[in-house]
């Protein structure tokens, strides 16, 4: 019989600052599919899903800027650069999203639809790593 890997723990950070460890898969489905902009645009513009794997810290981050849908930030254990999510490869539309109080302009090429983010959190939760029905982008490799 092959043994099933075990979920890591994981601690979700609120845009507000508050965190839950090991939240479920329905709050999760609740934020992301239903919740608005004053949630996930307060305090640093960020929801975050974190774990160490290998003894290195993994991340997904989530930004929600209305219409676009999501912007996904992920850090894997085997890089010290950001992962972004791309839903395309138009770079000439931009938006500001504020991001720890500060504004950063950002292609809304980055941006993939509430489903899909709410796909790359489960598979996070489960793994730690990033979903694969998602293209992945290494922030440091794009210019706009």
């Amino acid at each position: 019989m092959k043994k099933r890997k075990a979920q890591p723990e994981i601690t979700y950070s609120h845009p507000d600052g508050g965190s839950i460890d090991n939240p479920s898969l329905e709050e999760l489905r609740k934020l992301i599919l239903h919740g608005d902009e004053e949630y996930w645009q307060g305090g640093s513009g960020e929801g975050s899903l974190e774990t160490t794997i290998n003894g290195r810290l993994v991340s997904l981050s989530l930004m929600l800027e209305e219409p676009y849908g999501f912007l996904l930030m992920g850090l894997e254990e085997d890089s010290t650069d950001h992962y972004m999510s791309e839903s395309s490869d138009d770079y000439s539309t931009t938006v500001t999203h504020y991001y720890e109080g500060e504004p950063w302009v950002v292609p809304t090429a980055f941006f993939v639809s509430r489903e899909l983010a709410l796909e790359a959190a489960q598979e996070f939760c489960r793994s730690g790593h990033r979903s694969k029905s998602i293209k992945w982008v290494l922030l440091g490799d794009r210019e706009w």
